[in-house]
């Protein structure tokens, strides 16, 4: 058994009997990575450590038996020299408590490799990304694989599992752990919580100590996976959005009626048939025939404080942008099969290639497009279906992977894309990008998403807090919601004003306000609750230096809009309140 402790960078790295190597490393005094591999393998490296290494001035110790990681916040990693056994301990005075317990066994059966963790002190369990069926995640069994779920509803079994995916969790007793890991998986929340990725090589893990507090772990899990910057204040103000906005003619005279009716606006949100028809999807360039005059449009919107973000998707069909694709086809920018030949995709509307975002030509052509676009006055993007919505397995990406394998970073690959657009091109300019696919680290891309197609109805409305406090646990600090509800899933009711005006009370209060739906999504539609709607979009104005506020803390601190009423201190409130929660506050 050979031992390394290296009191320099608080590492300890041993050799077991058996072959395998565990190195223990603290990032920093509340972040501690653990890695178990054998012979002939290597740790995991894929979408954390985005925090660099911090100047360790804590102790190792070593004894004959274990060593120790002490570091300057309590916090200490034991790793028991003969089994790899690793506890998690804090010092509170007078008392040292034993937080989680990793036994150091690792399994490898049928190509899942599974490790397990015992939460030596209980806890309520929160996060794993976008979850809507519950916010107390106790007893669950949750599917790490991104997945779009068209027209749910609050007691819909679908909502476990939806469009972005995060392989971490977060406990009441004050600490989290993120898993290095975006393959397809399970996390069993259950005693001991078991944790099986089909990912070929081990899988490494964080620690995360909160200094007992759920916020604190939400600010060290944002140090480690990356912070949003501060948003367009644009953003924080009221956008109309629809399914979708057919003219240039039509969303100017929706600008003009919303200004008519005393209405403040800040977007505007064009989807697909900025573009032309459903089956042009692909093409990224203005219909000429819709939109005549599609710059002196964006520019009279802007004059006016109105933004316009463009949809943008993972597909070129090959009817109405069958010139996009030939050429992509040909610089060999589209995902192919095993063998190299290009591997078409059917889609809603149609059979269609696939950009491959993984190779660097393809994001080299897109962010040229993307670049011309907003050289003409478009203000943000919006990427839809990017689960991706339609991903064969039988693809094979250029860097090798499958498309089950890249399936759950394809959405942060794709919004790195538009994010080092802006960071290199517009150096002054604030960004949003709306996106509903991707996993841990996602919000670094100034990402601002949202819970995607649900339902018009009452049930639609009803899991949207759980939604919002668990996605927010979990780094997306601006998760947000259609207001007013998308999909119309009962054509005998179109329109229910009261839901309306309910869900306008939610959205006021949600990190993002924007109106979307199928038909009629504008607050214009509803003059009989005219005066009830129109001080709610206000109220939303007058929010706006406390939201800001809110916004800093996010980009300076990691913490979510939406929290939940134990945020700060895990005594203050029953663990599992998923109908009410705070905005900002009790830091």
């Amino acid at each position: 058994m050979a031992v390394t402790p290296d009191a320099v960078n608080g590492t300890v790295s041993t050799s077991l009997p058996d072959g395998r190597t565990i190195v223990v490393r603290a990032y920093s005094p509340d972040i501690i990575r653990v890695e178990n591999f054998g012979a002939g393998e290597a740790p995991s490296r894929t979408q954390a450590g985005q925090l660099g290494v911090a100047p360790f001035d804590g102790v190792v110790e070593r004894t004959a038996d274990e060593a120790v990681i002490r570091t300057t916040s309590g916090l200490s990693a034991i790793i028991d020299l003969k089994s790899g056994a690793v506890s998690f301990d804090v010092d509170t005075t007078p008392a040292t408590k034993r937080l989680l317990y990793d036994s150091g066994v690792r399994s490898n059966d049928g190509g899942s490799v599974s490790l397990s963790l015992i939460p030596e002190g209980g806890g309520t369990f929160y996060g794993a990304g976008e979850r809507g069926h519950s916010l107390k995640l106790n007893g669950d069994t949750l599917v790490m694989y991104n997945r779009q779920n068209y027209g749910y509803e609050g007691h819909d079994p679908r909502l476990r599992q939806m469009n972005i995916t995060v392989p971490m969790f977060v406990s009441t007793e004050g600490y989290g752990v993120l898993f290095d890991d975006h393959a397809p998986a399970t996390l069993v929340m259950s005693d001991p919580i078991v944790y099986s990725s089909e990912q070929e090589s081990p899988v490494s893990y964080y620690f995360i100590y909160g200094g007992g507090t759920v916020a604190g772990v939400t600010e060290e899990y944002s140090r480690l996976t990356g912070r949003q910057d501060l948003p367009p204040f644009w953003a924080l103000g009221y956008i109309t959005s629809k399914y979708g906005y057919k003219s240039q003619q039509e969303t100017v005279g929706v600008i003009d009626t919303l200004k008519r009716e005393g209405f403040p606006v800040d977007g505007v949100v064009l989807d697909l048939y900025w573009f032309g028809k459903e089956t042009d999807m692909g093409k990224l360039a203005w219909d000429t025939v819709s939109w005549p005059d599609h710059r002196g449009m964006l520019a009279g919107l802007k004059a006016r404080g109105v933004n316009t973000v463009l949809i943008s998707e993972p597909y070129i069909n090959k009817k109405g942008a069958i010139d996009n694709y030939n050429l992509l086809a040909e610089g060999g920018m589209l995902t192919r099969d095993k063998d190299g030949n290009v591997h078409d995709v059917t889609t809603w509307v149609g059979d269609a290639g696939m950009f491959d975002v993984a190779n660097p030509a393809t994001r080299r052509w897109l962010r040229e497009r993307y670049r011309a676009l907003t050289d003409e006055g478009v203000g943000g993007w919006w990427g839809d279906l990017g689960e991706p919505e339609v991903h064969p397995e039988t693809i094979v990406h250029s860097n090798g992977m499958t498309a089950r394998e890249y399936h759950n970073v394809y959405g942060n690959e794709w919004s790195k894309i538009i994010y080092d657009m802006y960071r290199e091109e517009y150096p002054g300019r604030r960004l949003m990008t709306m996106m509903r696919g991707g996993t841990a680290g996602l919000q670094r891309y100034s990402v601002f998403p949202w819970s995607t197609d649900v339902a018009r109805t009452w049930g639609g409305l009803e899991p949207q807090v759980r939604i919002m406090l668990n996605s927010g646990l979990s780094g997306l600090g601006y998760m947000s919601h259609d207001v007013g509800g998308f999909a119309i899933v009962d054509t005998t009711r179109v329109t229910d004003p009261e839901l309306y005006v309910r869900w306008l009370q939610l959205g006021t209060f949600s990190p993002v306000l924007r109106t979307h739906a199928q038909k009629m999504p504008e607050p214009y539609n509803y003059p009989d609750q005219r005066d009830i709607i129109l001080d709610l979009v206000r109220e939303r104005y007058r929010w706006l230096p406390y939201n800001y506020t809110l916004a800093y803390e996010n980009a300076s601190r990691g913490y979510p809009f939406v929290r939940p009423l134990n945020f700060a201190d895990t005594s203050s409130a029953p663990d599992s309140v998923s109908d009410q929660y705070m905005w900002g506050g009790r830091r």
